[in-house]
């Protein structure tokens, strides 16, 4: 059976990580991609591509029903939070007119998820170890946080992710510019040691039960992971695996955190794939075809035995033909050789 796969936001990192898993992948799948942008790679590098709305257009939803349908599209892979909020939304109805599934979690876990001050006080409730963190516009608790924790602090928009929106306040000056000019921001500990970061991939399948996890140590660079060591023996992912199960997560999750004095501090959870989709496959973990095979072949998800070593991410090039990337601009659509 072929299965045909939507992936979205075609010109983001995350979406060319999900199609390089899925490429590694025996299944016989035609993948489909689209953005709002002729100038998206993933659509050169799809079997097709389509350029659509952005996301926060009222006609985007309409259009990605429409190539589902077009396309007979199985399962939705989406590839930015933008969409992700609206697609969850609509998952039902998207699934009652296309047949297609939409690879998310529920609307209010992703809410929980996405924003780090309400995850860092659910954590707390749960009696977990958390960042200890305060809003900036309360003044008085601002002031407080000052007064029991010390430089340096992590300054972030507490609905950003990707990096996106971060710096470290090494001083009252950092501080105060961070707080100024970060959107929403949140001001948290800085966790050390600085060489204990961890990535952990959790697959969590429709009964709520997870089925997988991966654990890597990492290194950090322009907002991705780019060297990480994948450990085969880890407490972090059964860790990980209980958090996400009590949060709500459905499908691909991930959980970065830190291993301090006071044992593993998650300070964000991504409610979707990762960086290191991509590189999972070659070490026994392939979320994209687990998604695949549990939400559209209804197959139970076999843990898999995860293989030890290391990766390194370099940059690569991609070279598109002048007459497709007019064909795209000017229709709105490609068809793709692979």
């Amino acid at each position: 059976m072929r299965i045909n796969v939507l992936l979205t936001g075609a010109g983001g990192n995350l979406a060319h990580f999900i199609h390089k898993a899925l490429l590694c992948s025996h299944l016989d799948l035609r993948i489909v991609a689209c953005d709002y942008s002729p100038s998206a790679v993933g659509l050169y590098q799809a079997d097709a591509g389509y350029v659509v709305p952005p996301a926060r257009d009222s006609t985007y939803l309409s259009s990605i029903i429409g190539i589902c349908r077009r396309e007979e599209i199985h399962i939705v892979m989406v590839g930015g939070m933008v969409e992700m909020r609206l697609l969850a939304q609509h998952r039902d109805l998207i699934g009652e007119q296309t047949g297609a599934v939409i690879v998310t979690s529920p609307h209010e876990a992703l809410r929980r998820m996405e924003d780090k001050w309400e995850l860092a006080t659910y954590l707390a409730a749960a009696g977990l170890e958390y960042p200890r963190s305060v809003l900036p516009a309360d003044q008085a608790e601002l002031e407080s946080f000052l007064d029991h924790e010390s430089f340096p602090y992590v300054v972030k928009d507490r609905f950003g992710g990707g990096s996106q929106g971060l710096g470290i306040a090494r001083n009252e000056r950092q501080l105060v510019y961070l707080v100024e000019t970060i959107p929403n921001p949140i001001v948290q500990e800085y966790l050390y040691p600085d060489d204990e970061e961890y990535t952990v991939g959790v697959f969590v399948c429709s009964d709520g039960e997870s089925a997988a996890s991966i654990v890597m140590k990492r290194q950090l660079g322009l907002g991705l992971t780019f060297k990480a060591e994948t450990l085969v023996e880890s407490d972090l992912g059964a860790y990980c695996e209980r958090l996400l199960e009590a949060i709500g997560c459905l499908g691909p999750g991930n959980v970065q955190l830190r291993l301090t004095d006071r044992g593993p501090v998650v300070f964000e959870i991504n409610p979707r794939f990762s960086s290191t989709t991509s590189a999972r496959p070659y070490y026994g973990y392939n979320d994209a075809e687990m998604c695949i095979r549990h939400f559209v072949l209804n197959e139970a998800i076999e843990r898999p035995i995860i293989r030890a070593g290391r990766f390194f991410r370099v940059i690569e090039d991609v070279f598109v033909e002048e007459s497709a990337f007019d064909q795209a601009r000017d229709y709105g659509q490609i068809e793709n050789r692979r």
